[in-house]
């Protein structure tokens, strides 16, 4: 594995070279926040940034797309994905990368989807280390941060004094020399590790995992989830920013003239009231308690290991903290476990 050391300038040179070979979408600021948006210069990237308003799922599973359209004269599909470039995300984080090799389990595995495995080969991923932590982050317990061992085509890893590069991929072979940098040695390597140690000392949340699965399925009826449905605002924000959550509803659009109709799907949420509702106006989690259950429950019992036994993380999530961070109520799932497993009562309830 080839590896270098190189600065922040030569990071950005870097960049700046990418740019006319690729599309490329990196951490800007949005006022107090962070976002992935595409770059036209270096000089919009924060490599320093915590988290992003959103995952970078977006980019491999659109919020909204069209699946076919029909019109009195028949059905008309869209055409294949065709893509000018690849795409390239520059300093995607070790939580949301974990989350993309979630979702390659889910649509490339027992039953692939065509567009999210095109997106995906069209894919180039740039991982960067933490070494700023949100107050809400929690991957560090999950095992899913502040750094990453594979997945990645390049990795950079911030040392004190510049950033270690490793190539993960034969794309990452090719990109790490248009790096100016020099040879990575054993002190680099060290350091590295070091750095990742200094990152981890700064979470402020955590969770235990032993045992969590089980601990979720013998508390299926624990009167914490009443609580919290009594003051969820069931908004699905927390769902919308998990990099892991892939439900999706598909829908028909007819013209007011009813001469066209698209059929198209868009990102749905377990907390939505509509989202279990069958025939007849039947709905399997018609409480706000079943929901916010459900939600806590595929992301840190059964929707990890248990249901993906192969895949590279033991639960769905990977400890981003996004759906505390966004929740207008102060939920938070880490305070949740802790009362689930009866070590203390959760301050956001």
């Amino acid at each position: 594995m080839e590896a270098k050391v190189a600065t922040e300038q030569a990071l950005r040179n870097f960049i700046d070279r990418l740019i006319p070979q690729y599309q490329v979408y990196g951490p800007k600021k949005k006022k107090d926040q962070h976002a992935f948006d595409e770059l036209i210069s270096s000089n919009e990237a924060d490599l320093h940034y915590p988290t992003t308003i959103l995952p970078p799922k977006k980019f491999l599973i659109p919020p909204y797309e069209v699946l076919l359209t029909l019109k009195n004269d028949g059905a008309s599909i869209p055409q294949n994905l065709v893509f000018p470039k690849k795409l390239l995300i520059f300093g995607i984080h070790p939580c949301d990368l974990n989350g993309i090799l979630f979702l390659d389990k889910v649509f490339m595995d027992k039953f692939p989807s065509e567009n999210y495995k095109k997106r995906r080969e069209n894919l180039v991923l740039v991982a960067l280390g933490c070494s700023e932590v949100s107050d809400t982050c929690f991957c560090s317990s999950l095992g899913t941060g502040p750094s990453i061992k594979s997945g990645f085509d390049l990795l950079l890893t911030p040392l004190r004094e510049g950033y270690l590069v490793e190539s993960g991929s034969k794309e990452g072979d090719k990109l790490i020399t248009q790096i100016e940098g020099e040879a990575a040695l054993a002190q680099d390597f060290s350091n590295k590790e070091q750095q990742i140690e200094v990152a981890k000392k700064k979470f402020k949340r955590s969770i235990k995992v032993d045992n969590l699965s089980e601990i979720f399925e013998n508390n299926l009826n624990h009167e914490i989830w009443q609580r919290l449905g009594d003051i969820d605002l069931a908004c699905g924000q927390c769902i919308n920013s998990c990099p892991t959550c892939y439900c999706f509803d598909v829908r028909d659009n007819l013209s007011i003239d009813l001469k066209e109709c698209s059929r198209y799907k868009e990102w749905d949420a377990c907390l939505l009231l509509e989202f279990s509702e069958v025939a007849l106006g039947g709905n399997f989690r018609r409480d706000r308690a079943a929901r916010i259950r459900q939600f806590m429950g595929h992301n840190l019992g059964w929707g990890g290991a248990a249901q993906y036994p192969d895949a590279n993380v033991q639960f769905k999530c990977v400890g981003c903290g996004r759906c505390i961070r966004t929740c207008p109520v102060h939920i938070d799932i880490t305070e949740v476990v802790a009362e689930l497993r009866g070590e203390k009562h959760t301050k956001s309830v």
